[in-house]
């Protein structure tokens, strides 16, 4: 079994460092929304067989709002953006776990 690319690590990394540390946005939500390019930056394919449905499923997850348009239809937000901006704050503890999750599997490939 091949084990994930060491890209999806260390982006992981960066990404749940970011999220129990930075000390610029108090609460998690904001937290979320200001890291949310990594959930467009780390593809599927950077993850072993074993883990690249359930960071598909957490893309989907992250993305199930979808865009936000005005109204000519210019994109004002992006599908992550306005999916978290839609969560509660329990839905956003929810998905943080989930990537904590992934996260540590990951890891754990590389040990």
């Amino acid at each position: 079994m091949k084990k994930s690319n060491v890209f999806a690590f260390i982006e992981l990394s960066k990404f749940v460092e970011t999220l129990q540390n930075d000390s610029r946005h108090p609460n998690l939500k904001e937290k979320l929304k200001s890291q949310s390019s990594y959930f467009n930056i780390i593809d599927a394919k950077y993850f072993s067989d074993a883990l690249m449905e359930e960071w598909i499923d957490l893309q989907k997850t992250a993305t199930s709002s979808g865009t936000m348009r005005d109204e000519n239809g210019f994109v004002i937000m992006n599908a992550v953006r306005h999916t978290i901006e839609n969560m509660t704050e329990d839905e956003c503890f929810l998905l943080a776990k989930r990537i904590y999750s992934i996260a540590d599997k990951v890891k754990k490939e590389f040990e």
